[in-house]
């Protein structure tokens, strides 16, 4: 074959390998547009199947497409991130998982680090919806499941956090219930969740309230360190004249009476327990110490309520106070 013959083949070769080229580029475009076009509808499902597909276009294009293929990629992860969304809004949550999990992929490997965190702060999130749903159904085990996997995604999540403090409430677990508050206290200091310290007051006194509680059932039951106990934890989340009352029942039946006028006297400086059950029991203390004077002043001060009459009984039978 002669050389000009195969300059001439080889141009018409490299002349249709160009425009072949330039088709495909200008194919990925058209349907980038149409893409463009059902993001801007709100119709995600839709965007992330047409970028999808002009993505595929551009990689078979070649290098004449490498700009092209970035600005798809990065609409395509923030198409998966709003598809998560829309599916979550519909409580589908596996399908919005699978999407945000998409998302965070793909915007890792082209360095969009605000999809991508997006991404992360939501799939914690849908885990942790996902989580508070089987609680309220009593499916303990499969909350704590989604739980722990919001908390492996976002481990600095004051929200989910929060969750667990919840469940560990549900399923009467008390050191899991401390641990998890004091985790949301923690991490609530350095968020930037604006409802953080909201969520750590909310389980805090959640917390002060059910130890508040489990003492004064221990009590009830006579158990006296293990009211004790709890009301000692109690006051890791907050304070009231009650829990002081209780932890002076509770150490009047352990006869440790100076405990008993210390634990009453914190009582009586809040006005949200009953000063006169107050005064009856630290008489009591100051009868049980020998200290007459002291026992007599407190019992004076008992004037109404169902202890009114024992308290007389001891002022005059047996103390014979002046």
């Amino acid at each position: 074959m002669k050389l000009s013959v195969k300059l001439l083949i080889l141009s018409g070769l490299l002349f249709f390998g160009l425009n072949a080229s330039a088709q495909s580029v200008d194919m990925a475009g058209a349907k980038f547009n149409q893409a463009n076009q059902q993001f801007k509808a709100k119709d995600y499902a839709k965007a992330v199947q047409l970028y999808q597909q002009a993505l595929n276009m551009a990689k078979t294009a070649g290098p004449d497409a490498f700009e092209l293929q970035g600005n798809i990629e990065k609409q395509l992860a923030v198409s998966y991130f709003w598809n998560g969304i829309n599916f979550y809004k519909q409580r589908n949550f596996d399908q919005a998982i699978d999407q945000m999990q998409k998302a965070k992929q793909l915007a890792a490997q082209i360095n969009d680090a605000k999809t991508q965190s997006l991404s992360v702060t939501y799939i914690a999130r849908v885990y942790y919806t996902k989580g508070m749903t089987m609680m309220k159904n009593k499916d303990y085990a499969g909350a704590s499941a989604q739980l722990d996997a919001a908390a492996k995604v976002d481990p600095s999540s004051v929200t989910v956090y929060y969750g667990k403090s919840l469940l560990a409430k549900e399923m009467k677990n008390d050191d899991q219930m401390i641990a998890m508050v004091n985790k949301v206290g923690e991490l609530s200091k350095n968020s930037n969740d604006p409802k953080a310290g909201q969520m750590y007051g909310t389980v805090r006194n959640m917390a002060f309230a059910t130890l508040l509680n489990n003492g004064a059932m221990e009590l009830q039951r006579e158990h006296a360190s293990e009211a004790l106990d709890y009301l000692n934890k109690a006051l890791q989340f907050g304070s009231n004249g009650n829990v002081y009352y209780y932890m002076a029942l509770a150490n009047m039946k352990l006869k440790k009476w100076d405990a008993v006028i210390s634990n009453a006297n914190k009582a009586l400086q809040s006005n949200d327990v009953n000063k006169t059950d107050v005064y009856f029991t630290l008489g009591q203390a100051y009868q049980g110490k020998g200290e007459k004077a002291s026992a007599c002043s407190a019992f004076q001060k008992v004037t109404s309520g169902p202890n009114v009459a024992a308290a007389k009984y001891q002022m005059k039978q047996v103390l014979k106070c002046k």
